[in-house]
């Protein structure tokens, strides 16, 4: 799988990359210039390189994205919703930066952001959970009602 940006959380350069990639499809879909609506920088004014690589407000709803280190064999793209503040839906994606993730994020951030979609909307737009595929080694073990 073709991972993007995959060495961010070692490399200053890529990660500013990374958020310059999420900046631009944000503006490319919202027609706005994204500001980061959680902060980017610690109080003495060093900036923060962290999982945590993006986050936006548009509409009254927030979008944060948490990327992971590569790891994965299959597309890797979560979603879940929380009320932010008592006043804000907010959308928080954990994901693996893949080509094969790429489409469907921007596609997830559109319905999130521009349309309004509800979580439930959002939710078929994911990747199915990835099966585990274990060999099969013959039928199960039997346990009996004393635990043997």
């Amino acid at each position: 799988m073709k991972y993007l940006y995959k060495d961010f959380l070692e490399d200053k350069r890529a990660y500013n990359l990374n958020v310059a990639f999420y900046t631009r499809v944000v503006k490319a879909i919202t027609g706005v210039e994204p500001a980061p609506f959680f902060k980017t920088t610690y109080a003495n004014g060093r900036k923060i390189y962290d999982d945590h690589i993006f986050s936006t407000k548009y509409k009254g709803r927030i979008l944060q994205v948490i990327q992971r280190p590569p790891n994965s064999d299959q597309p890797v793209l979560r979603a879940r919703c929380q009320q932010w503040d008592g006043q804000y839906d907010m959308l928080i994606l954990t994901l693996e930066l893949s080509a094969a993730v790429k489409p469907m994020l921007e596609n997830i951030i559109k319905a999130w952001l521009l349309d309004g979609e509800p979580f439930e909307k959002i939710q078929a737009l994911l990747p199915a959970p990835a099966r585990a595929a274990y060999p099969t080694a013959g039928p199960a073990p039997v346990v009996n009602d004393e635990g043997m």
